[in-house]
């Protein structure tokens, strides 16, 4: 499977997971709503700028995702002593 593929798929795996909706998607990648229309159907075939951006917005979403756990585990460990 070539990057665009998998790309496309992990777009498509993000949103069917529920960590985001379609819209705060969107709102991240700075794009219309419209753009995701149809996003779950197997032959959707984004163009190539629309791809990266949301590409980088899941990265983005996922880092902030990580350093939430990251504080949360921190706070549940316990002090050093």
């Amino acid at each position: 499977m070539d990057q665009i593929t998998l790309q496309i798929k992990r777009v498509q795996a993000f949103v069917a997971s529920s960590v985001v909706t379609k819209t705060k998607l969107a709102e991240t990648a700075d794009l219309p709503i419209t753009t995701l229309i149809g996003m779950e159907k197997a032959d959707w075939n984004p163009r190539s700028t629309t791809l990266r951006a949301l590409v980088k917005a899941i990265d983005r979403l996922e880092s902030v995702r990580d350093k939430k756990k990251a504080r949360e585990a921190a706070k549940m460990a316990p002090a050093a002593a």
